[in-house]
């Protein structure tokens, strides 16, 4: 593998919640290459920053992106997290109404 990639681990993490919201540490640090304890770290900070919202199920954790959220860096802070989920071809579990991007709005 490369010594480098386009994206970060943040990224990765987040892109491995919005595949499957119901993943375990384990199955994250293996799919992205990192240790459980720095999922754990990233996954507070999306969580911290309101990318991210964690529920408790049974002995799990269920995550929810918040597909409003806005890209950290000055270059890509006008697009939304839900923009980079789905250029990737990965869903945020964001719905649009029928009719278009905004129910009741004229097209």
């Amino acid at each position: 593998m490369a010594s480098w990639t386009f994206l970060s681990n943040h990224a990765h993490v987040l892109l491995c919640v919005a595949a499957d919201p119901d993943r375990t540490l384990h199955d994250i640090a293996e799919h992205v290459g990192i240790t459980e304890r720095g999922v754990q770290l990233i996954l507070a900070d999306l969580i911290a920053e309101g990318y991210l919202e964690r529920e408790r199920v049974g002995r799990r954790n269920h995550y929810k992106i918040h597909p409003e959220g806005r890209l950290r860096h000055p270059l890509e802070a006008h697009h939304r997290v839900a923009d980079l989920v789905e250029a990737l071809g990965l869903d945020t579990g964001e719905r649009v109404p029928p009719g278009g991007a905004e129910a009741g709005s004229p097209t």
